[in-house]
C-alpha cells in the first residue's frame, strides 16, 4: 500500500500572482528570470538548473523607506471611490462650487489619511518582523556531505529538503518520501512511489532522476508533471498530480517528509475582492449621480450657468456614493 502523509488544512496562498506570468518585474527580466517556463529539476543537484530562479526569500512588504508615503497615497487614490472623494474636496477651492467651509471636506479626508498612514506603517513593521522570522527558519537538506542545515532563504530549486512534524513547508515541493504510515482525517498527500521504495532517504542522491514540472501559475488545485529515473532497469516514468505536491506555507501534520524544491520566491499579494466590488459599485453610483444631476438641471430647462449647477448637484448627492463609507472603514 502506498504511504501517505497528512497536511494540516491551513489556508493556501497563491503560488504566483498574474503578474508572474510574464515576469516578476523589469529587474527580473534583466537577471534572466523574466519569464516562467516549464522546468526540469534534478534531484539534489541545483547546479544543473536550466535557468536562474528567484531566491526563496519571502518579502510581503509593499514599500521601502523612500516609497512608503507616495506609495500609500497612490494606493489610496488609485481606486475610483477614493479619487472621487478627493476631487470633491478639491472642488471646494472653486468659489462657484463651494457649498460650505473647506474644513468640512478636508478635515475628514486628512483624518482618514493619517489613520491610513499609521495603519500601513504598523502593518509594514509586522510584515518585516514576520518575514524575517520565516526567512530565518532552519531546515535540514540532503547533500553529498550528508545532512546539512540551511536557512529558508537559502533554499534553491533542486534541493532535497527534510520537513519535520509541525514544521512549515518552506517552498513548493514534490513529495518524495515519508516516515508516516498511518492514515488520518487530514488532507493526504502521496509520495512518488519510486522514491518511497528506496531503502533510505540518502539513496535519493545515488539515483539519476529528475522532475519535469509545469510553469508556475496561480492554480493551486491542479498540477501537471512527471518523475523520471534514468538509471532504472527499465527507466521509470511516473505521472505527477496535485496529490504529489507540498505547497509552501502548509504545515506537516505528522511524520517526516522529504521533498525536492520546484518553485521558490515570494508570494505577491493581490487586491482584495471587497475592494474590487466596492470600486465597481462606486462607478455605478457615480454614473447614477450624473444622470440624476442632468435630470435636475433639465427640469430647470438648463437655465443660466447650468453646467455649474450640474457640479453642485453632484456635490449635494455625493452622500449616496460608496466613497465615504469606504473612507470611514479605513479610519476604523
Amino acid at each position: 500500500m502506498t504511504d501517505n502523509i497528512p497536511l494540516q488544512p491551513v489556508r493556501h496562498k497563491k503560488r504566483h500572482d498574474n503578474k508572474h506570468k510574464n515576469g516578476c518585474c523589469p529587474w527580473s527580466r534583466c537577471c534572466g528570470m523574466g519569464e516562467f517556463r516549464p522546468r526540469t529539476v534534478w534531484l539534489g543537484h541545483p547546479e544543473k538548473r536550466e535557468q536562474r530562479y528567484p531566491r526563496n526569500v519571502i518579502n510581503n512588504q509593499k514599500y521601502n523607506f523612500f516609497t512608503f508615503l507616495p506609495g500609500v497615497l497612490f494606493n489610496q487614490f488609485k481606486y475610483f471611490f477614493n479619487l472621487y472623494f478627493l476631487l470633491l474636496a478639491c472642488s471646494q477651492f472653486v468659489m462657484e462650487l463651494r457649498l460650505g467651509a473647506l474644513y468640512t471636506y478636508w478635515v475628514p479626508l486628512g483624518f482618514v489619511l493619517i489613520i491610513t498612514i499609521m495603519r500601513e506603517a504598523v502593518e509594514e513593521m509586522r510584515c518585516f518582523l514576520r518575514d524575517k522570522e520565516v526567512n530565518s527558519q532552519i531546515y535540514s537538506k540532503l547533500s553529498t556531505r550528508g545532512t546539512v542545515k540551511v536557512k529558508s532563504s537559502g533554499i534553491q530549486v533542486g534541493d532535497l529538503i527534510i520537513v519535520e512534524k509541525n514544521q512549515r513547508v518552506p517552498a513548493d515541493m514534490i513529495f518524495l518520501r515519508t516516515s508516516e504510515r498511518n492514515e488520518t482525517d487530514w488532507k493526504l498527500r502521496l509520495p512518488v512511489a519510486c522514491t518511497q521504495r528506496l531503502p533510505t532517504a540518502a539513496d535519493l542522491l545515488q539515483i539519476r532522476s529528475f522532475v519535469y514540472a509545469e510553469e508556475p501559475n496561480i492554480d493551486i488545485h491542479n498540477f501537471i508533471g512527471t518523475f523520471t529515473r534514468e538509471d532504472g532497469d527499465p527507466p521509470v516514468n511516473e505521472s505527477l498530480s496535485i496529490e504529489n505536491t507540498l505547497w509552501a506555507s502548509t504545515v506537516i501534520a505528522s511524520g517526516t517528509v522529504v521533498g525536492v524544491v520546484i518553485y521558490t520566491g515570494k508570494e505577491l499579494r493581490s487586491v482584495g475582492l471587497f475592494d474590487l466590488e466596492v470600486n465597481c459599485l462606486t462607478k455605478i453610483l457615480f454614473g447614477a449621480l450624473v444622470v440624476v444631476s442632468l435630470v435636475m438641471v433639465a427640469l430647470q430647462h438648463f437655465a443660466g450657468r447650468w453646467y455649474l449647477q450640474i457640479f453642485r448637484f453632484l456635490l449635494l448627492f455625493s452622500n449616496i456614493s460608496a466613497c465615504e463609507p469606504r473612507h470611514g472603514q479605513d479610519g476604523l
